[in-house]
């Protein structure tokens, strides 16, 4: 059987370890990385901004986080 179709098992301490970590990733962090996002923004041409981009990778690796622990926790079995 698929770990899909399966569900992935988790102890109730690491399933709220979990939904804590989502919680801080969906409101403190993408807070914190839109303003870093912004700042570097606006430091001027983009293309050469390494502040920019790093801001952007960061975005994208907390986005990838979250649907990954969206996932775990809806397939989720306690």
């Amino acid at each position: 059987m698929s770990e899909q179709s399966q569900g992935t098992w988790l102890t109730q301490e690491a399933y709220d370890r979990l939904s804590a970590e989502l919680e801080h990733r969906k409101t403190t962090m993408r807070k914190e990385i839109a303003q870093r996002v912004e700042a570097a923004r606006q430091e001027g041409d983009l293309r050469e901004n390494a502040g920019y981009h790093a801001a952007r990778e960061e975005a994208g690796l907390n986005e990838a986080r979250i649907i990954q622990l969206e996932e775990t926790l809806e397939n989720a079995q306690i």
